[in-house]
């Protein structure tokens, strides 16, 4: 998976936060290439996990002090990968007695619903929302929050 330009929403945390979620995103897809991801995917989980409270908690701060009219149905997609996440996390405990946890099948699926889903949602939705806060914001407060 890899980020372009093309992926931007044109404010400057949003899309750190973006690249960073790519990186961790590739690490997932390296270890499945190199059959090592039943050793990773705890830490992708982890990872992923913290980053939607931190990520999604700043998107929606932003749109709620901006009065953002997307707003529900944006929180609705978050909401709806959090559960998806908490699914994943559920069967993790599962594979293999719980050593080691993880297997080369639950990887290639967390890569599809994190990838698809990451994927369609910053290319519209997040898209959306950066459009709207170019619209309302100073121009030079875009690079900064």
């Amino acid at each position: 998976m890899e980020w372009t330009p093309g992926l931007s929403v044109g404010i400057g945390k949003i899309d750190e936060q973006h690249r960073e979620l790519f990186r961790k995103i590739n690490d997932l897809v390296d270890a499945i290439k190199h059959s090592t991801c039943k050793y990773k995917i705890g830490d992708v989980v982890k990872f992923l996990e913290d980053y939607v409270i931190f990520h999604f908690g700043e998107e929606e701060g932003y749109m709620r002090e901006h009065d953002y009219p997307g707003y529900d149905a944006h929180k609705k997609q978050h909401q709806e990968f959090m559960d998806n996440l908490a699914a994943i996390k559920a069967e993790l405990p599962k594979l293999e007695g719980g050593k080691k946890p993880g297997s080369y099948g639950l990887s290639v699926e967390v890569n599809r619903v994190v990838v698809d889903w990451i994927l369609e949602h910053i290319a519209k939705i997040d898209k959306n929302l950066g459009a709207f806060l170019r619209d309302v914001l100073p121009e030079d407060a875009c690079g900064i929050i």
